[in-house]
């Protein structure tokens, strides 16, 4: 896992890094400056991570999700505000998902939350709980790659202190399946973003055909 804060520029970060053909067109679809930095910085973390000897090409699957093209292993890759993140398994289907903490997302509420959910919000603090609690559930979301989850149905979350850092347990429920997942979280320096990852060591990836 890698997390990357932005400080450098667009230009700076395209001369850490050799594109190839296919890799520049994707990159010249971004026109916004800071979409553009995410994505360079969660490639260069990527590089970082497997080595320079790295086999690195990639597709988006029908549901979104970043795959690798050549490689049997899990990604998952996240962006908000000053941050990028990666997360990679050769074992296991990870996610990870980074947020901006702001009070804006008591207005989202009811919209992602469970009715047991509702009941254990706690008084002090709410919008960063509720924050750590849409992150776990994009997380998940993220690890379980199929479009067809509904957060405020499929996804529950287990109930936990808030702290700096810590980990509570969620699961996915949906049609016949029932798993259940340990999430980690911490929050920046700044208590200004929240990180949350998680990893199913239930269930080995499959091998590309």
């Amino acid at each position: 896992m890698g997390v990357w804060k932005i400080s450098e520029s667009v230009d700076e970060l395209l001369s850490m890094i050799d594109f190839k053909g296919e890799d520049y067109a994707t990159f010249e679809k971004f026109k916004v400056k800071s979409r553009q930095a995410h994505w360079l910085s969660y490639r260069l973390m990527i590089r970082q991570l497997m080595g320079p000897d790295c086999k690195c090409d990639f597709y988006y699957d029908e549901h979104g999700k970043l795959q690798f093209k050549d490689l049997d292993y899990s990604i998952s890759v996240t962006h908000s505000g000053l941050y990028s993140g990666v997360i990679i398994s050769k074992d296991h289907y990870v996610g990870i998902d980074i947020e901006k903490i702001g009070d804006r997302i008591n207005l989202l509420a009811d919209k992602f939350l469970t009715e047991k959910e509702k009941e254990f919000l706690p008084k002090e603090d709410q919008y960063r709980y509720l924050t750590v609690l849409w992150s776990a559930k994009e997380a998940l979301y993220k690890l379980f790659g199929k479009s067809n989850v509904i957060f405020d149905k499929n996804i529950i979350l287990e109930p936990f202190i808030l702290s700096n850092q810590g980990k509570f347990q969620g699961h996915i429920i949906i049609d016949d399946i029932k798993r259940s997942y340990d999430l980690g979280y911490e929050f920046s320096d700044e208590e200004d973003y929240i990180l949350v990852y998680c990893v199913d060591e239930s269930i080995r990836i499959k091998e590309k055909i």
